[in-house]
């Protein structure tokens, strides 16, 4: 594997000599940054690949290792890498992380941006269901049915409960074998955890509604088993419509 970002004949662009101090610092980290997206992209790095060090990238791109540094942190908060003082910035799994902040912040501002989050989730886990009825593997339904037996045997552990429906619902969207749909669904996923949990209210009339929700999920699961894309989408519309209700109806 090459150590070097640019190449010959590259069509990437090194920002000007006479830009390289005082107030275009941030302008320069920009431009590092997206000059390190294009040699990831370029190179085919997976997560957990290195990138060459701070050192030997400041040598390239002609420009101080602060300037790196600043690269680095930038793609980091973006979920792009994953760095550590010391170490190395290695390629992450490319969670959609300023997306998850995001929707953490809006749930924890504004309280009907949860409302806002359910209508975005029908309209990506609908489409997800059927896609997965017609990718799903064996394995996967077999995940599947065990997460639905801990959730019948849990019973009334709301905690419990909550992690395995976050996991039902995670399992079915990553068999869609759509990548956008899964990060973003996670990212969504985990706002929508943190809110249930917060909410008494919503907690307490949690409680009464476990066995329709279990009933739904094994409709889903049928929906799933049988490779049936309409009825896959129309039994996750359902389910996910009486979700919106029940968080509207705890206000």
């Amino acid at each position: 594997m090459s150590a070097r970002p640019q190449e010959a004949g590259s069509s990437e662009v090194r920002a000007p000599a006479g830009r390289r101090r005082g107030s275009d610092r941030v302008l320069l980290g920009a431009q590092v940054a997206d000059g390190l997206t294009d040699y990831i992209r370029r190179e085919g790095l997976v997560a957990g690949d290195p990138l060459p060090s701070e050192a030997v990238l400041a040598d390239e791109y002609g420009v101080s290792q602060r300037v790196v540094r600043d690269a680095l942190r930038q793609l980091g908060q973006q979920g792009v890498l994953r760095t550590q003082q010391g170490k190395r910035a290695v390629v992450s799994d490319l969670r959609p992380v300023a997306v998850h902040g995001y929707f953490k912040l809006a749930t924890g501002m504004d309280k009907h941006a949860i409302g806002e989050l359910l209508e975005l989730r029908q309209a990506l886990e609908t489409k997800a269901a059927g896609l997965a009825a017609t990718r799903i593997n064996e394995s996967r339904l077999a995940e599947l049915e065990e997460i639905l037996g801990k959730t019948t045997a849990c019973g009334d552990d709301l905690a419990a409960r909550v992690e395995l429906d976050l996991t039902f619902h995670q399992m079915i969207v990553r068999a869609s074998e759509n990548r956008f749909f899964t990060a973003i669904h996670e990212a969504l996923a985990d706002a929508l955890a943190s809110e249930r949990r917060r909410g008494a209210a919503l907690t307490e009339s949690a409680v009464g509604h476990h066995e329709e929700s279990d009933a739904e999920h094994r409709t889903i699961m049928y929906a799933l088993s049988s490779a049936d894309l309409m009825l896959a989408e129309q039994a996750m519309r359902t389910h996910l419509e009486r979700v919106a209700r029940r968080y509207e109806q705890a206000g």
